[in-house]
């Protein structure tokens, strides 16, 4: 996993447990409080291709399935 990958990973998962798991609604507040980040992370992420954040994506949606959550 590139550093773009963790720092995405990060972003993502700080807030995918405070919305039930519900990565639309998890992905819906990330866009919306993309300033939240600092510049190196907002960078680093920027780089990440489509594949990358799909990767990275996947990754949580596999979480949460294994979390048992509806």
């Amino acid at each position: 996993m590139t550093l773009g990958q963790r720092v995405y990973r990060r972003f993502v998962l700080r807030n995918f447990e405070d919305h039930h798991y519900d990565l639309g609604r998890t992905l819906t507040w990330c866009e919306r409080h993309y300033q939240k980040l600092s510049e190196p992370e907002r960078v680093a992420m920027n780089h990440l291709t489509t594949k990358e954040r799909n990767e990275v994506l996947l990754e949580i949606i596999q979480l949460g399935l294994s979390k048992g959550e509806d």
